[in-house]
């Protein structure tokens, strides 16, 4: 028989599967993104009562199965920090659920992650403590592409490395260099933009650099700049995230 294995993690998603089993989703400390099946997860009180639900951060314990891909959890137990309250705040909800739902798709089944779920444990955090607002979620998307590997560049020019003071009054977000070049740029930049005001793009870069929570509490960039992060993560995400809907009427 497999070995138990353990890790911290948090769970984006989880659904009914027989009379008795659930099926999981989870974004590991160790293992990156697992998914498995609580075999009487709806029954067993000791063993999963309440900590396989979205949210809940735990720690997990499975062990591998000789096939396919789903890991057999054996156990959840409480974790190192509890889940943000949100139940009595729609935009926190919503906020929250889109959180999880864009780790998951930024993140590859058992592929290194750690600091995917880094990011979203303080996201989630940060959310617990103080009110869901546009430059959290900025913050939370802009930490969360930096973790997969896109760092996105709103202080410089991609192509003169000029820095937003000496731009002016406009910089264009070039999907396709995932950064901003200046005016003065532009013609050397011909695919597709979306044009921002000079202090929308300073404003994400102060954003990017300001740690938790100080981040969330920020000046937003404006619609300009939440169209380009939105244009960025279209480009790389193959399918449109069921949450961004409710949040977009929450915040």
């Amino acid at each position: 028989m497999p070995a138990e294995e353990s890790t911290p993690a948090i769970v984006l998603r989880a659904r009914d599967y027989s009379e008795s089993d659930r099926i999981v989703t989870l974004l590991t400390r160790h293992f990156g993104k697992l998914s498995g099946i609580a075999k009487g997860a709806k029954a067993s009180r000791r063993r999963f009562e309440r900590k396989l639900e979205p949210f809940s951060q735990v720690a997990l314990y499975f062990r591998r199965r000789p096939h396919g891909q789903l890991v057999f959890i054996t156990r959840a137990e409480r974790g190192e920090t509890d889940a943000p309250v949100i139940e009595d705040d729609l935009a926190k909800i919503a906020l929250g659920s889109y959180m999880l739902e864009l780790a998951e798709a930024l993140t590859s089944e058992e592929a290194e992650a750690a600091d995917a779920y880094h990011v979203l444990l303080d996201a989630l955090g940060a959310l617990g403590r103080g009110p869901a607002t546009l430059a959290m979620r900025q913050a939370y998307e802009m930490r969360l592409l930096r973790a997969a590997g896109f760092g996105l560049e709103f202080a410089h020019c991609r192509l003169c490395a000029t820095t937003g003071t000496e731009r002016g009054g406009a910089v264009y977000f070039v999907v396709a260099r995932g950064g901003v070049v200046c005016t003065r740029c532009r013609p050397q930049a011909p695919e597709g933009a979306v044009r921002m005001a000079a202090a929308s793009a300073i404003a994400l870069a102060r954003i990017a650099a300001a740690p938790w929570p100080e981040a969330a509490a920020l000046s937003h960039s404006g619609a300009d700049g939440a169209l380009a992060i939105a244009r960025f993560l279209a480009s790389i995400i193959d399918r449109k995230l069921r949450s961004v809907e409710f949040l977009d009427k929450m915040i």
